[in-house]
Parts: C-alpha cells; sequence; structure tokens
C-alpha cells in the first residue's frame, strides 16, 4: 500500500495545534502520514518555504491554511515537483490588497506595544461561528494556541503577508486543486473564493456552521473534504 502524506501548514496566530481535531478527525490511516508544521518567524513567505523545504516528503500533498496559503504557495513556487495536490483553506493564490496596508500595519505597532493577546482576543466574535463561541474548551485551546505563537511571529508574519506576490498563475489546474470555505466567514467570503471557478478542475467547498477557524470548528467537514480531494485522483 502506497501511504501519501499530507502537509498542513497553519496560519497567522496558529501554531500547527490549528490542525490537532482535524488530524484527530482524519484518523489512524494506513494510507496516510500527517505532518502538522510550524511556520518560523521570518518576513516572506519565501523565507519561510525555503525553511520549510528541507524538512518536508519528497513529495506531499499540501494543505495551506489562511496566512498557511500563501506559504503553500510559495512552497508551490519553489518546489513545483514535489507537491502532488494543492488545498488552500480560508485563503487564497493572491497578493495583499493596498487597502489592508494600514490595517496591517496597526496590528504591527499593537503587537509591538505590548497588546498581542488583546488584540487577538477582540478577533474572536468573527474567528468563530456564533454557535461556538459558548465551547469554553474551544476557546481555551485557541488562546493557548495563540500565546505559544507570540507576538514576535505575528510580526514577522504580516510582513510577510504584505509582502507576499500573486501566485495566481501558478494554479493551472495540472495537479488536483482545493479551495475550501467556511459559510460565515467574514474574511474569505464565497465572492472572495471565485477565484476557484478558474482554475481547470479545481474542487470548490463551503464548510457549513464555520467561520474562519475551520479546522477547529469543524474538523469532521474538513478531514472529508481533503480525503474526497486526495481520493479523487
Amino acid at each position: 500500500m502506497n501511504t501519501r502524506s499530507l502537509v498542513l501548514v497553519p496560519g497567522l496566530n496558529n501554531t500547527g495545534a490549528v490542525f490537532a481535531r482535524l488530524q484527530a478527525a482524519l484518523g489512524p490511516r494506513a494510507d496516510l502520514a500527517v505532518q502538522a508544521i510550524d511556520n518560523p518567524p521570518l518576513e516572506t513567505v519565501e523565507a519561510i518555504a525555503a525553511a520549510l523545504l528541507p524538512t518536508l516528503p519528497s513529495r506531499f500533498w499540501l494543505a495551506g491554511f489562511s496566512f498557511g496559503g500563501y506559504v503553500a504557495m510559495a512552497l508551490l513556487a519553489a518546489a513545483p515537483e514535489r507537491v502532488q495536490g494543492i488545498a488552500l483553506i480560508c485563503s487564497s493564490p493572491g497578493a495583499d490588497s493596498p487597502a489592508a496596508a494600514p490595517k496591517r500595519l496597526a496590528s504591527i505597532e499593537a503587537a509591538e506595544q505590548g497588546r498581542y493577546l488583546e488584540m487577538v482576543q477582540s478577533t474572536t466574535a468573527s474567528a468563530f461561528h456564533p454557535d461556538r463561541l459558548g465551547d469554553a474548551e474551544l476557546m481555551a485551546e485557541r488562546m493557548r494556541m495563540v500565546e505559544a505563537y507570540g507576538p514576535q511571529r505575528f510580526v514577522a508574519h504580516v510582513r510577510a503577508t504584505m509582502a507576499r506576490p500573486d501566485r495566481s498563475a501558478l494554479l493551472r489546474g495540472d495537479r488536483p486543486t482545493l479551495v475550501v470555505g467556511g459559510s460565515h466567514d467574514p474574511l474569505f467570503t464565497p465572492q472572495a473564493l471565485s477565484y476557484a471557478d478558474a482554475i481547470p478542475g479545481a474542487r470548490r467547498v463551503t464548510i457549513a456552521d464555520a467561520s474562519h477557524l475551520v479546522p477547529m470548528e469543524q474538523p469532521v467537514a474538513l478531514a472529508q473534504a481533503l480525503l474526497a480531494w486526495m481520493d479523487a485522483r
């Protein structure tokens, strides 16, 4: 039996722990090896990709969540021969919008002034579906992860977000492509994910009752989408 390797790349304010529930939902499978990585505190997605590549399998399926999608696109650009398929979860292959710059810079300033945890806590209502906000275990799990991630990594990754180029042209349909969104995600709305419609053969999945933190909110539904994407080939 051939074992497939699935690499999971976390988002902003996330360590690999953002995928813990997803990994449990994927379950122990003889045909699947799952690796959830941590993004190092580097200020370009290209530098992050270069640091990660030596730690990854020779060939792998690649799924990037949010900021992890930007890193995934940099990995694809650097080593296309190693990427068997790519999934972007609540993410985009495009460059940052110039209109986002003031908010990005303000978030860097807040983190550098010691207000990092306060700032992240203020985003809780948009990060989770309303039905999950009362889940004390889930909220505590997120804050433990955020504290482990820390302000230094946040600042580096916001700068990397701002500097990333548009890599949409790399999604040509020459490898299995999956685009996943949350039904209530205010950051990556269905309209924002419409780029998937221009990718030949791409699969597009909307996860119900989820906001932005899909891997934590709806791990079973996301696991099903990822397995269907890999199995379809």
